[in-house]
């Protein structure tokens, strides 16, 4: 499973650095991009909710293929780029037709089309999709996990033992009031990685009485993501419209009780501010961790610069590569390593550009 979630936000990154830089060495359809973040964001879901609910048949068959789908996509965008950006013996390069460009990612996104909705029908029977989430083509505007759902699942960090290890202390540190933490960075940098991994670590498991886990996006949806929590946190179906009444029953459920709150993805003030007003401070050392790309933002929402993730270093993009590549314990076969890290430096030399 990891391997194929790995990929996914891989793609992802990739996809998200093209459409960042200042001059890509290829463009992407607007309708495409679209396809392959809708269809990302229902596969990842689907992994990290659904995953240990998973016969080996499903482990060996379904994620394998999502796996291959991801890595495909990337490849196709990632070989075009390579004809564009490599020089070939000093000759100038000619440029790939951008219809076969096109055509060939086409493909790709038909096949991960037909992934997902295997996934959706899959998340119908295990009663994980409410009509209202399967009407969306987009990220959902909350999600939840229960400690449940946490066993082995911890994804590859290299060279953040420092700043994780100042997460932890600052969640379980002895300050008894509501402590807000922002975790600030670029788009790709290992944020929510970060705080994913001290999300599901035993002891903050342990350490809290609830845990959520909630995307905010920037085009969020206040209502849906009160109405998210609620129905996760009391297991039953609720159709209430208002605002204040999802938020009243929200804060009373967490009313004297030590909760961990993660709201992935911030962007805006206006978002905590319609939030905020539901989560109780129960002086007995409760914490809202905030991931954000904008360090004023986090500034506005804590009064600190809270906790800057930076760039690795060469070789630790190296390490972390072949965590993901080629698993925890196996390292990279020595007749792959040249070309390994000449991958690696085409994709540095990319994101830094």
């Amino acid at each position: 499973m990891a391997t194929a979630y790995a990929a996914l936000v891989s793609l992802a990154q990739t996809i998200e650095h093209l459409q960042q830089h200042p001059r890509p060495p290829l463009s992407l359809e607007k309708q495409q991009v679209r396809s392959l973040q809708d269809n990302v964001a229902v596969l990842q879901e689907f992994l990290e909710l659904c995953s240990h609910r998973l016969t080996q048949e499903y482990e060996d068959g379904l994620v394998v293929r999502i796996a291959d789908v991801a890595h495909a996509a990337e490849d196709v965008i990632e070989s075009h780029i390579v004809d564009q950006i490599l020089p070939q013996s000093g000759e100038k390069i000619t440029s790939v037709h951008p219809h076969d460009f096109y055509q060939d990612l086409q493909k790709v996104i038909a096949d991960m089309d037909l992934i997902r909705k295997e996934v959706i029908e899959i998340r119908e029977r295990m009663g994980t999709v409410q009509d209202r989430q399967l009407r969306r083509n987009s990220n959902p505007a909350g999600s939840f996990m229960s400690s449940s759902t946490l066993q082995g699942r911890k994804q590859a960090m290299v060279g953040c033992d420092d700043v994780l290890n100042e997460l932890m202390e600052k969640l379980t540190g002895q300050q008894s009031g509501c402590r807000i933490i922002p975790i600030v960075g670029m788009g790709g940098i290992g944020k929510t990685t970060l705080a994913r991994n001290a999300y599901e670590n035993p002891l903050i498991v342990e350490y809290f009485d609830v845990h959520f886990w909630i995307t905010v996006s920037q085009e969020y949806n206040a209502q849906e993501i009160l109405l998210e929590l609620v129905c996760q946190k009391s297991k039953e179906s609720m159709e209430i419209s208002s605002e204040e009444e999802l938020g009243e029953i929200l804060y009373k459920s967490l009313s004297g009780r030590r909760y961990l709150i993660v709201m992935d993805d911030m962007w805006s003030i206006e978002a905590w501010d319609k939030l905020k007003l539901f989560f109780p401070n129960n002086n007995n050392e409760s914490r809202i961790v905030i991931t954000t790309r904008l360090s004023n933002l986090a500034l506005q929402i804590s009064g600190s610069g809270g906790l800057r993730m930076n760039f690795l270093e060469e070789d630790e993009s190296w390490d972390l590569f072949c965590k993901i590549v080629f698993g925890e314990e196996a390292g990279c076969p020595l007749e792959l390593e040249e070309i390994g890290r000449q991958l690696l430096k085409i994709a540095r030399d990319f994101h830094y550009q």
